[in-house]
């Protein structure tokens, strides 16, 4: 298994430029890209705005998802500078050099359209039989009756993944009524655009939105509930590069574990991390 990884790893870096690549171009500009997961999308823009503010002609650029994957292998092929994560390092990144700081965590919400029911609170249970097909209309959970749509996330999505740790077997639940969305800004787009759906999603991505966050067994996905361990839903968001960061890229990453950046990241929902 090990040769295998470290194939994988030579193989990466046989179509990637030498280390340190990324690092230097950040060092020798005002400019860079942080590619990615949409997880952590809507929330590192205001941030990128207030480092853009203190820090005078600099530019940060958030561009539209692509998946935490995809944006560890533009960083590995030095097409961005940095990538947005929602998940741990895998071995064959590691050793491709990839490194990664953590600087928020998130906790994973169950949603629903603004106007769908009076419902507020999902139970364990519930959540199951939703996609398990066993339930399909809201009228089985004692509100207004409308067919239920749920969304789901592909096999290896961040959300998923964590969500198959905090509700064993749950990402093993394969119900032929959900629909498989890639990217979290077009789960948002979905649900914001049809009525009945139900679906999960960091709140991080939502917390802007019209969307409605449900409780789970009755536990509310507030920071305090987060930090407490009540709720257990969370997903780490973090930023990888290519070696060590350096230049700008650096002075970014620092900043996300300011007070000041902080404060926007409580604002989002998500919870600040402190640098190690």
């Amino acid at each position: 298994m090990k040769n295998i990884i470290l194939t994988l790893a030579a193989v990466i870096l046989m179509c990637s430029a030498a280390f340190g690549a990324s690092d230097a171009n950040s060092a020798s500009t005002n400019k860079i890209t942080i590619t990615g997961t949409g997880d952590s999308a809507e929330l590192l823009r205001p941030l990128a705005t207030a480092f853009e503010a203190k820090h005078s002609g600099t530019k940060i650029k958030i561009p539209e998802s692509i998946g935490s994957t995809a944006g560890i292998k533009a960083v590995i092929a030095d097409k961005a500078d940095l990538a947005r994560t929602a998940r741990e390092l895998k071995d064959a990144e590691k050793y491709a050099g990839v490194t990664q700081v953590v600087f928020a965590k998130t906790p994973i919400v169950f949603v629903v359209r603004w106007d769908t029911n009076d419902i507020n609170n999902i139970t364990t249970q519930q959540i199951f039989s939703i996609y398990k097909g066993e339930i399909k209309n809201w009228s089985q959970l004692g509100v207004k009756p409308g067919k239920i749509y749920p969304l789901t996330r592909e096999a290896g999505d961040s959300a998923l993944s964590v969500l198959g740790k905090t509700l064993p077997g749950f990402a093993d639940v394969n119900s032929p009524a959900a629909k498989v969305m890639y990217l979290t800004p077009e789960a948002v787009s979905a649900m914001l655009d049809h009525k009945q759906t139900i679906g999960f999603l960091p709140l991080s991505a939502v917390i802007n939105t019209k969307l409605k966050i449900l409780k789970v067994d009755g536990i509310e996905p507030s920071s305090e509930n987060v930090l407490n361990g009540e709720y257990k839903h969370v997903i780490p968001l973090g930023i990888a590069c290519k070696g060590q960061p350096a230049g700008l890229a650096k002075e970014f990453i620092d900043f996300l574990y300011s007070e000041d950046a902080a404060e926007i990241v409580r604002s989002t929902g998500a919870v600040p991390v402190k640098a190690e």
